[in-house]
């Protein structure tokens, strides 16, 4: 009989890490990691991955894992764990993996589109309306090719927007078309799912109080030694919330206290994006309003 997997999202804050350790306590699981940040090796602080105490000698899967000079994506994510949690469960473990990178989930439990890279000029053109006409332009082209994708995305998402209109330019079919043909990793049946959804007062202020935290323990050297690798800031690890503001202190754009200030305020918008989305895409999860001290 094989043991159920069980995957465990949340906004940013929400206590996942500690709910998975005291899960796989009762069940003798081991974690893998399902954040998109978490599986950069030089984001141990700014990205919040759980700490070797707070691991409490559980099993941690696909942390730190990920140079930041790569362009990690969710197909990487997805082939790896995969293969990950066919060798847990060959060894009688039960998986938990958890996370606040809801695509990750998503493409696990309802499949990955294998779309293919559409031609450059179909990229070319889709970033020229984004540069000449801004992104409200590309949202309203987005939607006249692909409305059913458009749909999906939250707000003025540039970066999906433009994948959207690259595709349906650039492939033989938009990406909702794409996304017909996908399966699961994860059958029906096989996994349940939880969302932790903390009041929201109780998670804003947990935000402030762990990103003083982070500076304090390291957070503001690690941000020294990300901005020495002389990276593109395009590139994913780069995005960390926390880390953009911190190293415009460190170029001396603003002082320390701004940057805490402007980190904790992009978190808590962050944390609020996170809520919205989970909501809206995991109806059918077990919606858990964890405590929080």
């Amino acid at each position: 009989m094989m043991k159920r997997i069980h995957c465990i999202a949340g906004p940013t804050a929400s206590g996942k890490s500690a709910f998975a350790v005291d899960l796989a306590k009762k069940c003798d699981g081991e974690i893998i990691n399902a954040d998109a940040l978490q599986v950069y090796g030089q984001l141990w602080v700014l990205s919040a991955r759980p700490s070797v105490a707070e691991m409490e000698d559980i099993p941690h899967h696909m942390f730190g894992h990920i140079d930041p000079s790569e362009r990690y994506s969710t197909g990487k994510w997805l082939k790896e764990v995969d293969a990950l949690i066919i060798e847990i469960l060959a060894r009688d473990k039960t998986p938990i993996l958890v996370g606040g990178t809801g695509l990750y989930f998503k493409a696990l439990t309802e499949g990955l589109a294998q779309v293919p890279e559409p031609e450059g000029h179909a990229h070319q053109k889709a970033q020229h309306i984004l540069d000449m006409q801004g992104v409200g332009a590309l949202r309203i082209e987005a939607e006249r090719l692909d409305p059913i994708a458009t749909k999906k995305v939250l707000g003025n998402d540039p970066q999906r927007l433009l994948r959207i209109v690259s595709v349906a330019l650039g492939t033989q079919k938009t990406l909702s078309q794409w996304r017909l043909d996908t399966k699961p990793v994860l059958p029906k049946g096989v996994w349940d799912g939880q969302v932790l959804l903390p009041k929201r007062e109780n998670l804003y202020a947990k935000i402030n109080a762990r990103f003083a935290d982070m500076v304090r323990t390291g957070g503001l050297e690690e941000a020294r030694n990300m901005l020495a690798l002389n990276l593109s800031p395009e590139l994913p690890a780069m995005k960390a919330i926390g880390l953009r503001e911190l190293i415009r202190h460190l170029n001396g754009e603003i002082t320390l206290d701004e940057a805490v200030a402007l980190a904790m305020r992009e978190t808590r918008r962050f944390a609020k994006r996170q809520y919205t989305w989970l909501r809206g895409q995991m109806k059918t999860w077990k919606h858990v309003e964890v405590l929080q001290d």
